[in-house]
């Protein structure tokens, strides 16, 4: 007894398993997370380091450099970049793919104990899993002033979101830090009148030893009497008290801090600034940690803002909302696949039902589909998965694969009806006859996902959602065309006529014949055929990109300053120029309107991003922004580009590295000025930008110690190094700790404009009395560098190139290593070198893999086809049907590009792979029929047209419903449909031409070559073991 056999007569069981399968598959779509990729990322820890007031190049070799030397030794780690400005620098390492990141973030703690200590005011470092601030945020919050606050001042407003904002949002599941890029912390600064504490000889030594020894300290314990005391020695002042410290004495006269320094807590001094639609405003942002999903981290974010803003904030008078919400984007996007996979569905069955022509055979077929795919939902909810592009774009392309399995059984079942079998008997006999041939397919389509198995880093991630969705499902569609589909054709079908469309069969059974008639024509049909698909494969192949592109609804732009300009000169001058010039289109007077922009400058980075009212304009903003809004701004650059759905980075992933890597920035800044107009002229309109900027231009005052002036007057360098710090930004001489707030303590002199001011600047010295900072330093003016970038433990200036949108990464690249590269390692000094990173090493190592994988793909479905018809002959001739379907595949790609820009990218290619497994089962089918023939005695001319006509109906009835199914995958428009849309057009071009052509290379094949059976076959008349092959 089979299955199918089982099923009917266990009818009740299989309704029951059929209710229980839709109910856990509801169930699943409802609980199934929401975004728009499966996880494609690298495993990244990141490390933050603050060192207030520092120069770049003091914080690389006291801080950055001695932790990248215990950190290179970590487990697994493949990268280490380092970012560096003034005061911060940020380490990012990665991880191999499949790296535990807790275990990882652990292991980089360890490392970081075994680092040298820090400067005393440095701030301690922070381990966070994931990309950190130079990664793009998960989200970015904006607090703005109501119009109805008076208090229009952010500092005053520290307190609240530090006690109240923070907090709620770090509670986010998934968020692994939050950063307040508007924070403005309270300090207690201490500001000395160095001419008067000089003239009473207080030096600033002992005013940082005064405010020091200021503390509390605990004595211990002490037994009096019958009880035991704490005893505290309580040194440490009130702010109020501070004035009464004692610093000095000049003869018998107590000096106190009052005669010498004014006391003031106020905010710190801004680094940076953020406009909101051009009003100031408090920006935050969160990083998202490795793995975490987009959608939910913003769906609770979306809940934290109306808590915020329904309590504290509303008290407040401030109202805090998200600076773009990525969701939205995503959300269409996914909408839009559930769309077309509801359109492919409805064309599919249109198709059905034109060619079957019977209403209750194309609602068994129809049926089957919505079990099949709630099977697959389970299967991703069990496997934890997510529901994304990839993974509904799998769903849709099973539309048309889950029905084959039932066409192909429903068919055969309607023949054997309308050749006057009884119901029961058509059922079963129609069923028990394709079974061998249905497993036969299922296992091609399925076993072509083993080599998934064997993928590594970016092209395996991306593909297991696919790979599970589309094998779940199909191999779900076999069982329910051997089980469900049999109990149900025995309720509901009913007597059929003759197939409506049998003459279409029979005209194109008699056209193959007369094409193949001869053997001298199948020859020539066989080397045509075969020969024009490699040529089209070699001639036609399109290049490649790493990822497709997913452009989303808004722009952004990111400037180069000028050098050491002030954060009231960049306000002022260029961020106010830029807020005059957005105002027409934010106010509606100019097209193309917007419906909101930011702009923040922090540091090192200063961006902007601007999203249009319209979507369908973007591409006129961009034009607009670039050329009206950011241009002949005082000595900066800018560089626009359209934002990306895809976390890989700000460029969406198509940004190419070129590493130029020495010891000398002053160098590398010489060479990137030169090798700049280069590449732009190897890349034709790519978008070239240096990280870091190239002009070493930030203006630098240089006081380089008089050693024997020094030494005479009793001092030493490390005293003068802090009295030019104490007199420039104020050096740090403790914290006050009050029961609840904690704060910097900051002694600082005097403001000083010009450098002459600075070198009058007193010192009261031990041995030499009064002497100026200029007789102990020798000052000069000089330039330094605004950032510094470190590349695997080496400085490194980057040209990032981005190509444009109608040239492949791939031609770029080839672009820059053959024309670029030669020219530019020319002009390279002796110790300079070049490397390309970023998409270039990603780009190669992907596509590498995954000719492995296809060519790993290609031998398992030639192993277990030998296996399954125990003949390597016919295995052979099944295979021979592959390279028709690339070819297609690929002129179908050269097709589109005529009407958009579409490049083979990673999800392209793994379209291939899925073809390899689909087009063999119209082979296969041909191929077991064939033989079937034979065994009942035929000749080949006559098996091979019994074939032909008994085959035709379900290969076409199989492959239009897929093509169709897919069809709107790759035509309709809109967000996110260019992540799917090659995947789509390589499997239908592929499925289409070979359903074209197969009918004619077979049998031309088959024509040829004798179809014997194996002895062992004859003598077990079977297909498949367990399948009974039926007369």
């Amino acid at each position: 007894m089979n299955l199918t056999d089982l099923s009917t007569r266990q009818w009740p069981s299989v309704a029951v398993a059929v209710a229980l399968v839709a109910l856990f598959g509801l169930i699943s779509i409802a609980r199934l997370p929401i975004q728009l990729l499966p996880n494609i990322e690298q495993p990244q820890v990141s490390i933050q380091n603050f060192w207030r007031a520092a120069a770049p190049e003091e914080m690389e070799s006291s801080i950055i450099e001695p932790q990248e030397n215990v950190l290179r030794n970590t487990p697994g780690v493949t990268d280490i970049n380092a970012f560096i400005s003034r005061g911060a620098g940020f380490i990012t390492l990665t991880f191999d793919v499949g790296t535990d990141i807790q275990t990882a973030k652990l292991d980089v703690i360890n490392n970081l104990n075994q680092a040298p200590p820090r400067p005393a005011d440095a701030v301690e470092p922070q381990v966070f899993a994931g990309g950190g601030q130079r990664s793009p945020p998960a989200a970015s919050l904006l607090i703005r002033v109501l119009p109805h606050n008076p208090n229009k001042e952010l500092a005053s407003y520290q307190k609240l979101i530090e006690e109240h904002v923070e907090p709620r949002l770090a509670r986010i599941p998934g968020v692994s830090q939050v950063n307040l890029a508007g924070e403005q912390p309270r300090e207690m600064q201490i500001t000395f009148d160095a001419y008067r504490a000089a003239a009473l000889g207080i030096g600033v030594s002992d005013i940082i030893a005064t405010l020091s020894r200021a503390t509390d300290a605990s004595g211990g314990f002490a037994d009096v009497g019958r009880r035991q005391y704490t005893v505290r020695f309580v040194g440490q002042f009130e702010p109020h008290d501070l004035n009464d410290l004692i610093v000095g004495w000049s003869n018998d006269r107590p000096i106190y801090l009052s005669e010498v320094a004014d006391i003031d807590i106020v905010p710190r001094k801004l680094d940076g600034f953020t406009l909101r639609n051009g009003y100031p405003a408090y920006y935050i942002t969160l990083q998202r940690a490795y793995d975490a999903n987009t959608v939910s981290i913003l769906d609770e974010v979306n809940r934290a803002i109306k808590e915020l803003n329904a309590g504290p904030l509303a008290e407040a008078g401030l109202e805090v909302d998200l600076s773009f919400d990525a969701s939205v984007h995503i959300r269409r996007a996914i909408a839009l696949v559930q769309g077309n996979l509801g359109i492919g569905l409805v064309l599919a069955i249109g198709v059905l039902y034109f060619l079957m022509r019977s209403r209750r055979a194309t609602f068994l077929v129809t049926a089957t589909v919505p079990l099949s795919l709630l099977v697959a939902f389970v299967a991703l909810r069990l496997f934890d998965k997510s529901l994304n592009v990839i993974s509904l774009a799998g769903l849709a392309f099973s539309v048309g694969l889950v029905m084959d399995a039932a066409i192909v059984t429903l068919e055969n079942i309607v023949r054997c009806r309308q050749s006057g079998l009884g119901l029961s008997e058509a059922v079963a006999k129609g069923t028990r006859q394709i079974t061998g041939a249905l497993f036969a397919s299922t296992v091609t389509s399925v076993a072509i996902f083993v080599p998934v198995l064997f993928m590594d880093g970016i092209e395996g991630q991306l593909f297991q959602d696919l790979a599970l969705t589309i094998a779940v499902a199909v191999s779900a569609s076999f069982l329910i065309a051997i089980t469900v589909l049999p109990v149900a054709a025995s309720f509901l079908l009913k007597a059929e006529d003759r197939d409506p469309c049998r003459h279409w069969w029979s005209r194109i059974t008699e056209l193959v014949m007369h094409l193949t008639r001869t053997p001298a024509r199948c020859r020539t049909w066989i080397v045509a055929i075969l020969g024009g698909s490699i040529i089209a494969i070699v001639t036609l192949m399109p290049k490649a990109n790493l990822l497709p592109q997913a452009p989303s609804d808004s722009l952004n732009a990111f400037f180069i300053t000028p050098p050491g300009g002030t954060v009231e000169v960049l306000r002022d001058e260029i961020a106010a120029t830029i807020v005059e010039r957005m105002r027409p289109y934010m106010e509606h007077e100019k097209q193309p309107y917007i419906r909101g922009y930011n702009m923040a400058s922090f540091g090192a980075f200063s961006g902007m991003y601007v999203y249009p009212q319209d979507p369908s304009r973007i591409e006129e903003m961009i034009d607009v922004v670039r050329n009206k809004v950011l241009v002949d701004l005082p000595d900066t650059q800018s560089f626009v580009q359209r934002s990306s759905l895809l976390n890989f980075g700000f460029d969406g992933g198509r940004a190419i590295n070129v590493d130029l890597q020495g010891p000398d920035i002053n160098v590398l800044s010489e060479v990137a000025m030169q090798a700049m107009p280069i590449v732009s002229e190897a890349v034709p309109g790519a978008q070239v930008r240096p990280i870091p900027g190239l002009a070493i231009a930030e203006p630098e005052l240089q006081l380089a110690p008089n050693d024997r002036r020094i030494t005479a007057a009793g001092l030493d360098r490390a005293t003068v190094a802090t009295i030019v710090r104490a007199v420039t930004s104020g050096t740090f001489v403790g914290e006050y700790f009050d029961g609840n707030d904690r704060m910097d303590m900051i002694l600082r002199g005097p403001v000083w404009t010009s450098p002459e001011q600075l070198a009058s600047t007193p010192v009261a010295t031990p041995l030499a009395g009064l002497q100026s900072l200029g007789e102990l330093t020798d000052i000069k003016r000089t330039v330094g560098p605004t950032q510094l970038l470190r590349v695997n433990g080496q400085r490194t200036l980057t040209l990032s190139v981005t190509p444009p949108a109608d040239m492949t990464v791939q031609e770029a690249l080839q672009s820059l290593r053959e024309t670029a590269g030669p020219q530019i390692r020319e002009i390279l000094p002796a110790d300079v070198t070049l490397a390309y990173r970023g998409t270039a090493d990603r780009l190669d190592a992907a596509f590498s893999s995954m000719a492995v994988n296809l060519a790993t793909a290609a031998v398992v479905l030639f192993l277990i086809m030998a296996a399954m018809f125990r003949s390597l002959r016919d295995a052979a001739l099944v295979m021979l049907s592959m390279p028709l379907a690339i070819a297609g595949g690929v002129a179908a790609l050269r097709v589109l590009n005529l009407f958009t820009v579409q490049a083979m990218d990673l999800l392209t290619m793994i379209g291939f792979l899925i073809l390899l497994g689909l087009v063999v089962n119209n082979a296969i089918l041909l191929v077991m029929q064939a033989r079937k023939g034979l065994r009942t005695g035929l000749d080949r001319s006559a098996a091979v047209a019994d074939a032909v006509r008994i085959r035709a109906r379900p290969i076409y009835l199989s492959t239009l419903t897929s093509i169709f199914g897919m069809l709107p995958l790759m035509v309709v428009p809109g967000v996110g449909s260019q992540i799917y849309r090659g995947l789509a057009t390589v499997i239908i071009g592929g499925m289409l031409v070979s359903a074209l052509f197969t009918l004619i290379l077979m049998p031309s094949i088959l024509r040829l070559a004798p179809l014997e059976l194996p002895r062992a076959l004859r003598r077990k008349q079977d297909i498949v073991p367990g399948v009974p092959a039926d007369a």
